[in-house]
């Protein structure tokens, strides 16, 4: 008589929220390549002190040598540096001067990234804190305070974005506080519509009912019932809309309506390249800045992507 010994019970240990959202993140490798590319990012920016004391170049600072004299354009890339021997020397332009007057590219490109990060990420915060609140007002309260609310949404979203924006810009002078605002005027509606969804639909949910049941304030129920389950959504949209106040910025002061002009903006930069057609004969000066702009918004773009796949619940984790 023989014996046949069962084979061993494999125990897999459940995996948390947290495991699976890393797991899943950890799989989209566009959404690595973005996270990566976002912190060399904000390295560039806090290095831009270090570009001025590197090449002797400060910010918004003429320097004759960063005009050739026959043709009167900014030199190019590597100008004066003998390949890359005497990079770090003042006459020396590793990236070529981004205008006429021979600003720095390189420095001026690092305190551009300062002032479009600083832009996108108060611009973002302040519009999630606005969205948020109005999305928790109309979506919990519901009936008279949801349709002031909605109609409201409606009214912000029939205004022009441009038209607008500008007319603040003359009436306000331009500055950062000016663009900030607008951002956040035109940028509110939108989450607040998301948002104040997804708080109908957990306001019906068995735990929020069992919380008023047991006497929870309204307070504690927004706070410890509802917020925490709309953590993903803000995560998500403002990863993506960091790239959408970038892109505004920028385009705004390209029109010459955004920052004021000690103020270095990728935007403003592109707008130098055109007077005269100077970005044909200087290719550089629409390339480094357009560059920048384009690989900033798409990185946050493809990183906001990847945590809204990462954070769905309803995702599923290949196996090994």
């Amino acid at each position: 008589m023989t014996v046949e010994i069962a084979p061993p019970t494999v125990v897999t240990k459940p995996r948390g929220p947290w495991a699976l959202f890393w797991r899943r993140f950890g799989r989209d490798k566009a959404a690595i390549a973005s996270l990566a590319f976002v912190c060399l990012l904000i390295g560039f920016a806090f290095a831009a002190p270090l570009f001025e004391s590197w090449t002797g170049h400060e910010v918004n600072r003429s320097n004759p040598t960063g005009s050739d004299d026959l043709t009167l354009l900014p030199v190019g890339p590597l100008h004066n540096c003998d390949g890359l021997a005497r990079v770090g020397e003042r006459d020396c332009f590793v990236f070529g001067a981004s205008n006429v007057s021979g600003y720095d590219m390189l420095v001026q490109l690092s305190h551009g990234a300062r002032t479009s990060l600083f832009v996108g990420l108060v611009a973002t915060a302040l519009t999630l804190v606005v969205a948020l609140a109005m999305a928790l007002l109309a979506g919990y309260y519901g009936k008279w305070v949801d349709s002031i609310v909605s109609r409201f949404m409606d009214i912000i979203a029939a205004f022009p974005f441009l038209l607008f924006a500008i007319a603040m810009s003359l009436a306000f002078g331009a500055s950062k506080g000016t663009v900030i605002v607008v951002l956040v005027f035109f940028g509110w509606f939108y989450p607040g519509r998301l948002f104040r969804s997804e708080v109908l639909s957990l306001r019906e949910r068995e735990f929020v009912s069992a919380a008023k049941m047991l006497g929870a304030s309204t307070t504690r129920i927004l706070r410890r019932h509802i917020l925490p389950h709309l953590v993903g959504s803000l995560v998500v949209y403002g990863t993506l809309a960091i790239s959408s106040s970038i892109a505004a910025e920028a385009t705004l002061s390209f029109l010459g309506f955004g920052l004021p002009v000690d103020v270095p903006s990728w935007g403003r930069m592109i707008a130098d390249a055109v007077p005269g057609g100077r970005y044909r004969n200087a290719p550089h000066l629409m390339f480094f800045p357009g560059s920048m702009l384009v690989l900033t918004v798409l990185a946050f773009n493809l990183l906001g992507d990847g945590l809204r796949d990462a954070l769905d619940p309803k995702g599923t984790v290949e196996k090994q």
